[in-house]
């Protein structure tokens, strides 16, 4: 593209090109915006207030040592620009050094034209504040917010107050999704008020998209290199004096406005929401955040905006954060981030800015630090947050690489965790995700629970694995990296507006970071070289895979062709080209039987079968495997299923069955929606003693005790097929 004289050539140069996502950290950080005062704004500071939630920094400026040569180092979002503008600057993307720039509300002011009409301005980057959308239709915006409660109803939420009217009055949409360029439409964030019972609550929704472009000395193209969402909901509770001044920057303060610090509080427990946001299609692949139990889905609403529907429960963040020497690994880390540069000159101490949890190399920042870092986290708070994140995009190759719209979502309680998209492992067949936090809360007693999620479009997903259906079950396994040893626990594949949706929770951190992986049931590794493509042998060509066989002897299966029938025999047979495998079916005496419990308040009923299922109304409370007789060996893939989360069958002497004795876990009745709300059942210890408690997600422990997590080489927490299960231990499964 280039650069016209016209001025409505100029505004739509903003956006060209395929773009990467943004570091969450890289522009509209400590930014000086038109009509904005010193950063740190009055000489004052609200007082002191046990209500509000402080962040990493706040809580670090507090206990400051006494000694010098410290570092302040910590794992938290930086606090970002939430209002429109434009910046020009005359040097390239990532110089040093100023080399004159120009600020603007509007795009349309003259000052911004000149200079994007000036080659000697070599970067453009924008700043789009996400209002209400029945305040700005065609905009990137917020449409509804609405707070779902635990029976299902809901109550939604009401636009009541905008804040920056004077110093982010935003513009009308210029963005053409197909050409990317113009400038989507903007707003200032606004004050959302929630009636519930008599009970109102304000939340600030903070939301921004923004984009950076650069173009070289002397060429008049611009090349757009990157763009991003961050979106957060805060409850707030308003401190007021006249002398704060709209947009100043106040240590303690998400927002002010003209007399007015609006200042995060706690969430309320049990909290979810619904949010649907309105985003220019600018913004592709995928999204990280604070969210439990997510589910979400897109639509189109016009040719250039989409809208992303996110419903999820408040998640408790765990931060990290500490001051430390500055000597060693730490001194090594200030020298890679350049952080120590940002420290007031002279100083005894260096308070400096923290590292984004998404930021591309925060997983590996964490891990150099850990052992200093000890066991404790600084603080636990819950968010509702999401965010697209550096490297962004995806990790998948050749066809599976999209680009258009949001993907996915990921979501963890982690204190860090890696950008984009889980990688794919085309030899395990796993999305892995990396995460990492201290093993226990600030109290370096009460143990943190790991939380993991993730929503994907079920199109990709079928994509990556190279399937044309996906199974109800996968399996979520965690691998710790100190100790090698893994923890699986089988979960359930829900499905809305064809996403997917998935969650593991109650496993544990052990300081070290550990690996969440996602595998699918039924999946065939490829044997081409791209392992995102299906192969005649992949269940999306319903073609029959390999028998695999685990004893070495030679085996025999049925190859059927309409009404043609062929038995092949060998030690891993296959079917010929254009026959299918016939599914095997043993005697029921050969098959492994299984006795559960089921209970209906005071009633209990035994059912015992092959798949055993509880009648309506009723719930699974126990399970115990029937002896069957002894099988001739069977091929592997053929093998009779047991039944979800049962015990593996026991030889005489206690050990694992052999190979005639399946062990791996089966879904009972595979549940087509997932529930978010179906009753889990927790283990509760204090001492020696042990409670469980079932009740609606999350459940809490009673007073005192303490929630006991899935560690690694442990078994899991009796619930949800969502959640590990302990084999033997009563079970709460999904409602049906």
């Amino acid at each position: 593209m280039v650069i016209s004289s016209r001025k409505v050539s100029i505004l739509l140069l903003t956006s060209v090109l395929f773009l990467s996502l943004l570091p969450t950290s890289t522009f509209a950080v400590d930014t000086p915006q038109p009509g904005s005062s010193a950063p740190n704004g009055p000489a004052f500071s609200p007082p002191e207030d046990p209500e509000v939630i402080k962040d990493a920094r706040s809580i670090l400026r507090v206990i400051e040592p006494s000694s010098s040569d410290n570092a302040m180092v910590y794992f938290d979002q930086n606090q970002v620009n939430f209002k429109s503008y434009i910046s020009l600057e005359k040097q390239s993307a990532g110089q040093a050094g100023a080399g004159g720039a120009v600020t603007c509300l509007t795009p349309d002011d003259p000052k911004c034209v000149s200079a994007l009409a000036d080659s000697s301005f070599q970067q453009i980057k924008y700043d789009v504040a996400m209002g209400s959308c029945d305040a700005r239709q065609i905009a990137a915006c917020i449409k509804s917010l609405t707070l779902v409660k635990e029976d299902g109803s809901k109550v939604k939420a009401d636009p009541v107050t905008r804040v920056y009217r004077k110093t982010s009055p935003g513009w009308a949409s210029t963005f053409n999704s197909k050409t990317n360029s113009g400038y989507p439409g903007s707003d200032g964030p606004w004050i959302w008020r929630i009636n519930d019972g008599g009970k109102s609550t304000d939340y600030l929704i903070l939301g921004l998209v923004s984009a950076l472009f650069n173009r070289p000395n002397g060429v008049s193209t611009w090349d757009a290199s990157e763009k991003s969402l961050r979106l957060s909901i805060y409850p707030v509770k308003k401190f007021e004096n006249p002398a704060l001044v709209e947009g100043s920057g106040v240590t303690g303060c998400l927002a002010v406005d003209t007399g007015v610090c609006y200042q995060r509080i706690a969430f309320a427990s049990n909290l979810r929401f619904a949010l649907v946001m309105r985003i220019p299609k600018v913004i592709t692949g995928w999204l990280n955040g604070r969210l439990d139990k997510p589910v979400a889905y897109s639509e189109d609403y016009d040719e250039n905006y989409s809208e992303l529907i996110v419903e999820g429960n408040t998640l408790e963040e765990i931060m990290t954060g500490k001051w430390l020497p500055n000597t060693g690994a730490v001194t090594q880390y200030l020298e890679e981030t350049k952080r120590a540069q940002t420290a007031a000159p002279g100083s005894k101490n260096l308070d400096i800015a923290g590292v984004d949890p998404d930021d591309a190399n925060s997983v590996r920042y964490y891990s150099s630090l850990s052992k200093l870092f000890g066991n404790s986290a600084l603080s636990n708070a819950l968010s509702w947050r999401l965010n697209t994140t550096s490297s962004a995009g995806q990790q998948f190759s050749g066809p599976c690489q999209k680009t258009d719209g949001v993907q996915g979502i990921v979501t963890s309680n982690a204190s860090v965790y890696e950008p984009g998209s889980p990688k794919w492992d085309g030899n395990e067949g796993a999305l892995g995700y990396r995460i990492a936090a201290p093993t226990y809360r600030a109290d370096g007693k009460t143990q943190n629970v790991g939380r993991y999620a993730f929503a994907m479009k079920a199109e990709l997903i079928k994509c990556v694995y190279g399937m044309s259906k996906l199974p109800a079950y996968a399996k979520v396994e965690i691998t710790y990296d100190d100790t090698g040893e893994k923890k699986t626990a089988s979960v359930i594949l829900g499905t809305n507006k064809d996403w997917v949706n998935l969650h593991a929770d109650n496993f544990e951190y052990t300081g070290a970071p550990p690996t969440v992986s996602v595998k699918l049931d039924g999946w065939v590794k490829s044997t081409s070289a791209n392992s995102n493509v299906p192969t005649p042998n992949s269940s999306a060509q319903g073609s029959t895979p390999s028998v695999p066989n685990s004893g070495g002897g030679k085996v025999t299966i049925t190859c059927v062709k309409g009404s043609t029938k062929k038995q092949v025999t060998g030690v891993k047979p296959k079917c010929p080209s254009g026959y299918k495998m016939q599914n095997f079916s043993a005697p029921a005496a050969q098959q492994v039987q299984v006795t559960v419990t089921c209970t209906k308040g005071a009633t209990k009923k035994i059912v015992t079968g092959v798949k055993p299922q509880c009648p309506a109304g009723y719930k699974m409370s126990a399970a115990t495997p029937v002896k069957a007789p002894s099988s001739p060996a069977q091929p592997a893939a053929q093998q009779p299923d047991a039944p979800a989360d049962m015990p593996a069958p026991q030889s005489p002497a206690g050990q694992p069955g052999t190979p005639n004795q399946p062990t791996k876990p089966q879904p009972i009745a595979p549940a087509p929606q997932f529930d978010p709300n179906a009753d889990i059942t927790i283990t509760c210890v204090k001492g020696a003693e042990s409670k469980q408690v079932t009740g609606k997600s999350p459940v809490q422990c009673p007073s005192g005790y303490q929630m006991k997590p899935m560690g690694p080489g442990q078994p899991g927490m009796p619930g949800l097929p969502l959640d590990p299960v302990q084999p033997g231990i009563p079970m709460q499964p999904a409602k049906q």
